[in-house]
């Protein structure tokens, strides 16, 4: 009797991680807002003891940004994240970012980014990415690199997204405001991450850094 009940218990607790494994595949598969709103509110609260020690974010951080990360991690289970914080070329923490992956045929995925002075958070489904910045959305930006309104009818900027290239420039409507420096083709050990040609205002950095910080985050994850 005793083997028998302790059979029954062993059957219903694996049936019990069966069921639990299915929901939470459900859950991550093709996730709601809900769900989405869920995880950013956790990310956030995780990623803030990194937050608490980036350096301070000016021009002179920027200019010096490299592709040099610390406490890299990755992990993979049902939902697969990765995090870490790029430096600059003196190792100071300047950029902290988390990326969680769905399931799903596609990419679709939640990328969290932050600098001591900004927040940005991109919704990645579809081949599109949905970008809010500081809590304002700043539009979408498409495969190839191409950020638009959030109406999706007027082109803002784009970043040429070719891995031939040693620079990847950044244009904001017509004009050139600065480069990607493409890790796979520099030949430094710790390059520069960006090379910027001209002053930008509080808008223009803010689209510029949008185009860039998902761009060496997807090239770190092999996006």
């Amino acid at each position: 009797m005793m083997g028998v009940t302790i059979a029954l218990v062993a059957i219903l607790a694996l049936g019990g991680i069966g069921i639990y494994t299915v929901l939470k595949t459900m859950q991550n598969f093709q996730p709601g807002r809900k769900k989405i709103q869920k995880d950013l509110q956790q990310i956030r609260a995780e990623m803030q003891p990194w937050v608490a020690d980036l350096v301070p974010w000016s021009r002179e951080e920027m200019e010096q940004l490299s592709f040099n990360q610390v406490k890299r991690t990755s992990r993979k289970r049902v939902v697969s994240s990765s995090k870490g914080i790029f430096t600059t070329i003196y190792h100071e923490p300047v950029i902290a970012w988390t990326y969680k992956k769905y399931l799903g045929p596609k990419e679709n995925a939640l990328l969290y980014a932050r600098t001591s002075k900004n927040e940005f958070i991109y919704r990645i489904k579809n081949e599109e990415v949905e970008v809010v910045v500081d809590d304002h959305l700043v539009g979408k930006i498409d495969a190839a690199g191409r950020l638009f309104n959030y109406k999706g009818n007027k082109q803002l900027a784009q970043i040429n997204r070719s891995s031939q290239e040693l620079l990847l420039p950044v244009v904001l409507g017509e004009k050139e405001i600065g480069s990607l420096t493409n890790p796979d083709q520099s030949n430094k050990s710790n390059p520069r991450a960006f090379q910027l040609l001209t002053d930008m205002d509080r808008a223009e950095e803010e689209v510029f850094l949008s185009l860039a910080v998902l761009e060496m985050v997807r090239r770190d994850i092999g996006k």
